[in-house]
C-alpha cells in the first residue's frame, strides 16, 4: 500500500472545527497550553498526549466528540507550548489535567479521561484521587517492569537551518512505519519553534527525559475508583498480551480491551477513525446519548 499523501476531507474539517485556545495557570505559576471544543455545560472529556508530544496529537480527533462533550486537550508541562519545570512527575501532570478540566466550564458531570501512552500514567493517578473521575480510557499504555521498552536515549536538541529541514527530521518514538503522512506533517508543524540562536528546533524541554520521574503508577493502580477500558494497537510492541494482563490484574475491577487492527503504538496516527469509533462506543456506555 502506498503512503497517503493527500489530506482527506475529514482531517481538514477537523482542524477547521471551532475551538478555543487558552492558557491555564496553576497555583505555582506554571502555564499549561490548552484547547477546548464543544459547548460549555456539556459533559467534560479530557485528552492527554504521550511523552515528548503535544496538544496537536488530539487536535484532529477532539472535534469528533464535540457534539456531545466539552472536550479539552492540553500540552503537559515541559512539552508543546507549556512551561518547563525543574523536575517532572506524574502527580504534577495529574494536577495539570485537573486544572485544565476545571477551566473547561463543563457540565456538573464528572470528567472522562483519555490518555495515550505516558499520558495514561497521570490519568491513572487522577483516577485514584479524591477528584471524581467518571471513567478512564488508556490508549496503548505500557508500564515499566513487565517487558523491555525500546526507546533510544535522547541526545538533546539540534538546530535546523530551515523550517523544512526541521519538519523533515520529525520522527516517532518508538519508531514505526506510518502511511498517513499528512498527520505526521501536522504533528511536526506543532512540534517545532524558532530557535533563539536562529533556525528551528523542538518545542519540548531538551532535559525532559533526565528530569522526569515515572514512579508511583503501579502502586496507584489498585486504587483506581472509576471504570477503565483499554485500547491497543494490534501491531504495537509495547502492549503485548503480557503487558495487558499485568495491567488488568493490577486494576481493582475488570477492564475491557479493544484492539485496533493495523495500528502500531501511535494508534491515532495509524487508524484515527477506527480509534474514534472505539472511543465513541465506550463513551456511549458511560454517558448515554440523550
Amino acid at each position: 500500500m502506498q503512503p497517503v499523501v493527500d489530506t482527506p476531507r475529514w482531517f481538514s474539517d477537523a482542524l477547521a472545527a471551532p475551538s478555543e485556545p487558552r492558557e491555564v495557570r496553576l497555583a505555582d505559576g506554571t502555564r499549561i497550553e490548552a484547547r477546548y471544543w464543544g459547548a460549555e455545560g456539556s459533559p467534560p472529556l479530557v485528552l492527554i498526549h504521550g511523552n515528548g508530544a503535544h496538544i496537536g496529537w488530539w487536535s484532529f480527533l477532539a472535534p469528533f466528540f464535540a457534539d456531545r462533550f466539552r472536550v479539552a486537550a492540553l500540552s503537559l508541562s515541559g512539552m508543546g507550548g507549556s512551561s518547563w519545570r525543574q523536575r517532572y512527575d506524574m502527580a504534577r501532570f495529574a494536577d495539570e489535567i485537573r486544572a485544565v478540566a476545571a477551566a473547561a466550564n463543563a457540565g456538573p458531570q464528572q470528567p472522562l479521561l483519555i490518555g495515550h501512552s505516558m499520558g495514561g500514567f497521570p490519568a491513572i493517578l487522577a483516577a485514584t484521587s479524591d477528584w471524581p473521575v467518571r471513567a478512564l480510557i488508556m490508549v496503548d499504555v505500557a508500564l515499566a517492569g513487565v517487558q523491555p521498552i525500546d526507546v533510544k536515549p535522547y541526545s538533546g536538541h539540534q538546530i535546523y537551518a530551515t523550517r523544512e529541514a526541521a519538519l523533515a527530521r520529525f520522527r516517532l518514538a518508538p519508531a514505526q512505519p506510518c502511511e498517513n503522512r499528512f498527520i505526521l506533517r501536522h504533528l511536526a508543524k506543532m512540534a517545532i519553534q524558532p530557535s533563539a540562536e536562529g533556525g528551528w528546533t523542538w518545542r519540548f524541554d531538551p532535559a525532559l527525559w533526565s528530569k522526569i520521574d515515572f514512579g508511583g503508577v503501579w502502586e496507584a493502580m489498585p486504587r483506581v475508583r472509576c471504570p477503565v477500558a483499554m485500547i491497543r494497537g494490534a501491531l504495537s510492541p509495547l502492549t503485548s498480551p503480557k503487558m495487558i494482563a499485568a495491567i488488568q490484574a493490577a486494576l481493582p475491577r475488570s477492564a475491557p480491551l479493544i484492539t485496533i487492527p493495523e495500528a502500531h503504538h501511535h494508534v491515532m496516527i495509524d487508524q484515527p477513525l477506527a480509534l474514534v469509533a472505539a472511543i465513541d462506543s465506550l463513551l456511549a456506555a458511560w454517558v448515554p446519548i440523550a
